[in-house]
This record gives C-alpha cells, sequence and structure tokens, in this order.
C-alpha cells in the first residue's frame, strides 16, 4: 500500500529554503538533496539513477509523496527546478496548480446552494458506520444496469502519475482531492469544472460534507502535511484551516468524520519512512485522532494513541539516537457510533523497539472526551521501518531489532449487525485476518483468516458491509505475482464462515510490466453488486449472491477528457469508486513506489443511452 520501500529521498530542509524568483534546480538539489543522493546509501538513487525518472513522479515525491514533509518550505516553482534537474527532463507545459485548469473546462453557471450533504455518496466510508454499502434509493442503479455502465465523460488531473483521493457525489456535484494538492468540484453530469482549491500539500483523503449547526454546509479534507481544511461547497473559498498535528512526518491520510458540529481526524505520518535512515533519530511520532469544531477548526480535544510520551531507548549501531515508543498511526477514516458515544479506529505498526501495546490495534474512544474505552491489540511486537524490507547490513542497522513483520492495520474499521441482529465491529489487517468484535467491550467473536498477508498483502484499503456479510478483496501484491495475487470473499458475520470466494483475475498481465493482480483498493457496495480494483487497471462487478463477474472494464489507456487535460488510466489501488444518482465515479492510475502503472483521470460511468 504505503510502504512497499524507500524508493526516493529527496532531503529537502523544511526551513532555509532561499527565497529566489526563479531558483536554479542544481543548486537547489546541492544543497537539500545532496546529502542523500550523493551517499552510498541502500535503494536510494543516485544522480544518475535519478535521471532515468519521469520528472512528474519526481515532482509528485517531492509535492505529495514519500518526501512531501522535506518539501514544505519549497514553492511549485522550486519543487519544479529540482524535478527538472533531478530527472535530467524539462516538464515543458507541466503545471500543478489551479491555473493548470483551462477556463474553458469550467462551467457556464454558477451550480445552484448544496441542499442535502448527505444525499448520495458522503466521504470515505459513506455512513458513520463506514459500510461501503449504499442503498439502493442513493445508487439510483439496480443490479441488472450495471453491465449497461459505460463511460460518458473522462476529466485529467494535471500534474500527477497517482490518482490518490476517492470522489464523492452529492447533489449533482463530484468532489475529489488529488496529489498535487488540488480539491475540485464537478458538474456530475458534464463533468464541468464548478471550482478549484489549491491546499498546502497532497490530498489523500476523500472529502466529507457536512452540516452545521447554524444550517450551513461545509466541506472537510486534510492534506499531507498534517494541516485540515473546511471549504463553502459552493465556491471552493476557505472557511478556516487548523493544524492538527505538527511533527515534521505528520499526514492526514484517513478522512476526517463528521458529527454534531465536530470533525475527527485521524493522524499517521511517514516517519516509518525516515527511520529508515541510518543517522536519523528515530522516532517521536504517534498516532492520534482529534475532535476539532467543525464551525472553527479549534481542537476540543486530541487523544494520542500510544498513551506513553517517547523517551531515549540507547543508539544504534551507526551511533543515532533511538526513541520509544512510537508509531500507531492512525490511516484510515475513524467509525463513529453516536448512540452509544463510541468511536473506533485501527492503528499501524510501532517505528521502534519496544513495539507499544497499542500498535496493531482496534481501539474505542469516547466521542465527548477522547478517554480510551478498550485496546484490542491484534500482533504483538510488530516494530518496523522501510530499512527492514531490505536486507543489506547497511539497512538493517535502521531496522528495530523486532523486525517487523508490519502487519498494520490500513482499512477503517465497519460497525454493522448479523443476520441475527448482534452488533459485530470488524477489523481487517494486512496479515489477512477479519476481526470480528463485540463494539463494547472489545472481546473477540470470530477471527477469519481470508488471505495471506504481508506487507502489501491481506486487506488493505476497505471492505464492503451489507445484510450480514463482508465482501472482502485480497492483495497479496508484494508477496506475489500477477494471476496469484487478488480475489475477493465473502463472509458471514456470524461466525466468519466464507459465502463464496473467487481467486485472482487471469491472463491480464501478460506481456506488461509493472503489472499486478492483487486488490488492494477499497470495496464499494449497492444492492446485488460489490466493486472491486485492481492493480491490473480493471474494475470489476461482482454479484453478492455468488461472487459471479457482471461486468468487468479496464480503465487503462487513453481518454478524451472534458478539460482539454491528456490523461491515462492505470493501476487502481487506494480509494474505491463512488456509487450515486445512476452514476458510478472512479479514479485511475496508481505509480507509487514505480510498482504500478500510471495514470491521472476520473471517470463517470453511466447506463448507456443515459
Amino acid at each position: 500500500m504505503r510502504k512497499a520501500g524507500l524508493l526516493l529521498c529527496l532531503m529537502l530542509a523544511a526551513a532555509g529554503v532561499r527565497a529566489e524568483t526563479k531558483p536554479e534546480g542544481a543548486a537547489l538539489f546541492d544543497e537539500h538533496c545532496a546529502r542523500c543522493h550523493d551517499r552510498d546509501l541502500p535503494r536510494i538513487p543516485t544522480r544518475e539513477t535519478l535521471k532515468q525518472r519521469d520528472p512528474k513522479d519526481v515532482f509528485t515525491a517531492i509535492s505529495a509523496g514519500i518526501m512531501a514533509p522535506y518539501g514544505r518550505g519549497l514553492d511549485s516553482a522550486q519543487r519544479r527546478a529540482v524535478a527538472e534537474y533531478a530527472s535530467g527532463q524539462p516538464l515543458g507545459d507541466f503545471a500543478s496548480g489551479a491555473a493548470a485548469i483551462p477556463k474553458t473546462a469550467y462551467c457556464p453557471a454558477k451550480p445552484a446552494p448544496l441542499a442535502a450533504p448527505d444525499a448520495g455518496w458522503n466521504g470515505w466510508g459513506v455512513d458513520a458506520a463506514n459500510s461501503r454499502f449504499i442503498d439502493a434509493t442513493r445508487a439510483g442503479l439496480a443490479a441488472g444496469d450495471v453491465p449497461k455502465l459505460r463511460v460518458k465523460w473522462a476529466f485529467g488531473v494535471p500534474a500527477v502519475t497517482t490518482m490518490s483521493g476517492q470522489p464523492v457525489a452529492v447533489g449533482g456535484r463530484v468532489y475529489f482531492g488529488t496529489f498535487s494538492g488540488l480539491v475540485i468540484a464537478l458538474d456530475a453530469d458534464t463533468g464541468c469544472t464548478h471550482w478549484v482549491f489549491e491546499a498546502h500539500a497532497g490530498i489523500r483523503t476523500a472529502v466529507t460534507l457536512g452540516k452545521l449547526p447554524d444550517g450551513t454546509t461545509s466541506l472537510f479534507f486534510g492534506d499531507l502535511s498534517g494541516k485540515v481544511y473546511a471549504l463553502d461547497p459552493d465556491t471552493g473559498r476557505e472557511h478556516w484551516s487548523s493544524v492538527a498535528d505538527d511533527h515534521l512526518h505528520a499526514r492526514v491520510t484517513g478522512t476526517p468524520m463528521y458529527h454534531a458540529g465536530r470533525l475527527y481526524v485521524p493522524l499517521s505520518s511517514l516517519e516509518e519512512v525516515a527511520g529508515a535512515m541510518p543517522d536519523y533519530e528515530c522516532c517521536t511520532f504517534r498516532g492520534a485522532i482529534a475532535a476539532l469544531d467543525a464551525t472553527t477548526g479549534k481542537q476540543v480535544w486530541k487523544t494520542h494513541t500510544i498513551a506513553e510520551a517517547p523517551t531515549r531507548r540507547g543508539r544504534n549501531p551507526a551511533g543515532a539516537q533511538l526513541w520509544a515508543p512510537s508509531g500507531a498511526a492512525v490511516w484510515s477514516a475513524p467509525t463513529l457510533d453516536p448512540e452509544h458515544d463510541a468511536l473506533y479506529l485501527a492503528t499501524g505498526d510501532s517505528y521502534s523497539d519496544p513495539a507499544a501495546p497499542e500498535s496493531d490495534a482496534v481501539m474505542s474512544l469516547a466521542m465527548s472526551t477522547g478517554k480510551v474505552r478498550w485496546i484490542r491489540q491484534a500482533t504483538h511486537g510488530d516494530a518496523y521501518t522501510t530499512a527492514c524490507a531490505d536486507p543489506s547490513p547497511k539497512s538493517q542497522v535502521a531496522c528495530p531489532k523486532s523486525k517487523g513483520p508490519d502487519l498494520d492495520f490500513g482499512a477503517s474499521p465497519v460497525l454493522a449487525k448479523d443476520a441475527n441482529g448482534r452488533s459485530v465491529l470488524l477489523a481487517g489487517q494486512k496479515s489477512g485476518v477479519l476481526h470480528a468484535l463485540e463494539p463494547a467491550t472489545g472481546s473477540v467473536l470470530w477471527q477469519k483468516t481470508v488471505g495471506r498477508g504481508g506487507i502489501v498483502g491481506g486487506i488493505e484499503w476497505g471492505f464492503a458491509v451489507a445484510d450480514g456479510r463482508a465482501y472482502v478483496a485480497l492483495a497479496e501484491a508484494w508477496e506475489h505475482g500477477p494471476n496469484d495475487a487478488g480475489g475477493i470473499v465473502a463472509v458471514d458475520l456470524r461466525d466468519g464462515a466464507t459465502v463464496w470466494q473467487v481467486g485472482p483475475a487471469q491472463g491480464t498481465c501478460e506481456g506488461r510490466k509493472r503489472c499486478n493482480t492483487g486488490q488492494l483498493a477499497a470495496v464499494s457496495g449497492m444492492p446485488g453488486v460489490v466493486f472491486s480494483g485492481a492493480l491490473d487497471g480493471h474494475l470489476r462487478a461482482y454479484s453478492t449472491q455468488d461472487g459471479s463477474v457482471l461486468w468487468d472494464v479496464d480503465t487503462r489507456g487513453d481518454y478524451a477528457t472534458v478539460n482539454a487535460i491528456a490523461a491515462r488510466g492505470g493501476s487502481l489501488n487506494g480509494p474505491g469508486p463512488a456509487i450515486a444518482d445512476g452514476r458510478v465515479f472512479l479514479v485511475s492510475g496508481y505509480a507509487l513506489w514505480n510498482l504500478w502503472t500510471p495514470g491521472n483521470v476520473l471517470l463517470a460511468f453511466t447506463v448507456e443511452g443515459h
């Protein structure tokens, strides 16, 4: 998902960048990047190796990828200069900001005020329980319509090779964020642009719409610098912005959740990557959840997932100071249960020894106060940095003694009921285990191994739940090759029994580089159908009854776009499709880690003839 390896290390200082009208790329690189790229460090490309990279990939890494924390002090022109020098290639007419969207792409008239923020697919999981399953009325589609879906329009996103933000479809509009830091509002029927907002850093979250106590509506999201925003959904005007965590490596990757005037913001980090440097003092970040006043952005409460503050814990073999406990990032959207004043979240691994008891865990907090009610750890002793993935002695210096196995939670918990009406809290882990817990106490009801698991294995971004079943897609993309990775399984919530299972796709990667059949992307569902995207670029619709494939579309290739920006589809990873008002919206392209197929397109599917 996010940690396949440390492929790029542009160590750009967050402060002290020279103020120049037209910065010279070589000078910026010498001052801020040579520290890594002129040294003999494992898996960090040299200057010569960087010359083989696509300049857009380098730009994305600085703006929103692995090195975004170090690029906070660089403006777009400076990042452009570094990318062009590092790759040795010009970006040409490549533009990264709001100005890259041509004027001809904008709608001729302003939209009517947004009336009902929950009328379509809102946020990451469509509801407070994160079910990722929309009802028939809001979907506007029947299972029999799905085979007739065709691309109605395509929108090209400038300056990216990875599509990161899940679309949200509400009130005849589509909202989504990009790795270049844009939030874009489109007309759902035509794809014309209503407005574009440029955030401080790249965006990986979906947006969440919420009606405030005064009756107005705000659009909320977080960026990859740890900042949270509230915008006017009709105009894109900023209501407020707030830094949720000022740790250098902090970021918001899980979608903020709104309820009754409060915004609940999960906090993660990339210190797990920084910790792979032998001379880095690893590690001091602790995951957290922050409750903000949704009207002002002011913090109401903040709870760290790890209760104990980090302290000095000796030195690594290279002499760098070590700190612990650390990690337990919250990568996904929290799940809300207002009836019981409960919030549920899942955590990542630790970054340093000893691994915190709150890592690789599911937790329950009080929505009102942030007080921790219970913790259920799934994997003990999982301390990991990306150095652990490289067996060379130079890398192992920065790998904790625990050496992983890096089996954290990347998917949101789902609150549901089984066929007998019993409440069940479900959590999907990279180990390939689906955990069913009792929501009030965290006690284990059952555990089901659905996949083989691994660093990029098991259950990655999310699953869908409805009518007493969970629909879980399988990744297995790091440990297994094409035709052996992927698949989807339906599980009965009463006891974890398999209802049906479909294996990996066959033949879609033959003769293709950077292709895998792993199904990492979040699953989305509607009555009778669940959609699952794969790294081979295919979006497949499966029957909820027996798992038969109702529809299969290959999203790769070139598209004519409504905004006249060249666009291609690629691997499907991360966000799942949004289903609303007779349409399916999907982003295609995922080039992170240089493993899978790049792309930069948002696709709108409708029933043929509509």
